[in-house]
């Protein structure tokens, strides 16, 4: 059985149709953005067996995983590479890559300003209209912290409001390392 398309349905598809059939009497516009949706999902994990995995957190925002280094991945401008472990010299991705290095631990100093300085960069390629990818090894919290520090960067977003989207859109795991938590209190709005 194939799954509806649409958000978080379970119902299964009608024949030759990509909705099931509650899904198929939604306005034209509406399936429009499912489809469109689908077709972008589709194109993050296409020329690879394993699929990326990555959650769309605003518009032109994701936050995922670690990150294929053998494919580009067409569907993004910047890549964000934020797991020290995971700074791989060689990459397929032909596009901007910016290189944010951080344990998933306590930050000392010097690492607190490499996040903020990867945040700005994070935050000037979302208001130049890029659709950046920010990673990390889970996708929990590194790439979590330097996506929600670029969001109170280029929004009016509060910073308790941005750890709830972050966590609402990617898991209700992210951002569990409080160290974390507490560091976009402190910067979430300059």
């Amino acid at each position: 059985m194939t799954t509806c398309i649409a958000p978080r349905c379970e119902g299964a598809r009608e024949p030759g149709s990509l909705f099931c059939r509650p899904h198929e009497g939604a306005p034209a516009g509406q399936r429009g953005g499912w489809l469109s949706a689908e077709k972008r999902r589709r194109s993050l994990g296409a020329s690879r067996e394993t699929a990326l995995d990555a959650s769309n957190i605003t518009k032109r925002l994701w936050v995922g995983g670690r990150p294929p280094t053998d494919r580009d991945l067409p569907a993004f401008d910047t890549l964000v590479l934020c797991a020290r472990e995971i700074q791989p010299d060689a990459l397929d991705f032909g596009r901007q890559v910016v290189r944010v290095p951080l344990p998933d631990a306590l930050l000392s100093s010097d690492e607190t300003r490499r996040a903020l300085v990867g945040a700005r960069s994070t935050a000037e390629a979302l208001t130049a209209g890029k659709r950046v990818l920010v990673t990390c090894a889970a996708g929990l919290n590194r790439s979590a912290l330097i996506a929600s520090l670029a969001l109170g960067f280029v929004t009016r977003m509060k910073p308790a409001e941005i750890v709830e989207l972050m966590r609402r859109q990617r898991s209700e795991h992210a951002l569990h390392n409080p160290h974390f938590v507490e560091i976009i209190r402190r910067f979430g709005r300059r």
